[in-house]
């Protein structure tokens, strides 16, 4: 019988199955009808990236369309997944749980200010894009 409810912070007993060398992993979003979720997945030495069920996928820019997503690009899951996430955390996380992770609580992480800062690099991660294809374009074309 599947679980309604997960362990915020899982150390592992069993190798991980994501792509980092991961100890542990923190629940950021999960839906239990679903079974849909984000997982911050953590290494040795901080965090490794995040990974999400595939029908959250979807909702990210194409190229960051994965299961598994660096961490240098958390900022951006952050963005889009802003209000799942932060309902998620304040209704099923203790404060001392999240503190314990993230050295803040809730009303910190989710605050206006970081807010802005995710939404920002969310902007930079799209125009990084823009600016690409535009170089990636011919300059010319030869007529036939």
């Amino acid at each position: 019988m599947m679980t309604d409810t997960i362990e915020f912070f899982k150390r592992y007993t069993r190798q991980s199955r994501s792509p980092w060398a991961d100890v542990s992993r923190v629940v950021m979003m999960f839906q239990p009808e679903s079974k849909q979720g984000i997982y911050l997945h953590l290494g040795e030495s901080g965090i490794n990236g995040v990974s999400l069920s595939k029908d959250l996928q979807s909702r990210l820019p194409k190229a960051l369309q994965s299961q598994y997503i660096e961490a240098s690009d958390i900022e951006v899951i952050l963005h889009v997944f802003e209000t799942e996430i932060s309902e998620y955390c304040n209704d099923n996380v203790s404060t001392k749980a999240f503190k314990r992770i993230f050295l803040v609580d809730q009303q910190g992480f989710f605050s206006d200010a970081c807010k802005a800062v995710w939404k920002k690099s969310y902007q930079q991660f799209l125009a990084s894009l823009r600016a690409f294809r535009i170089l990636c374009q011919p300059k010319f074309q030869i007529k036939k």
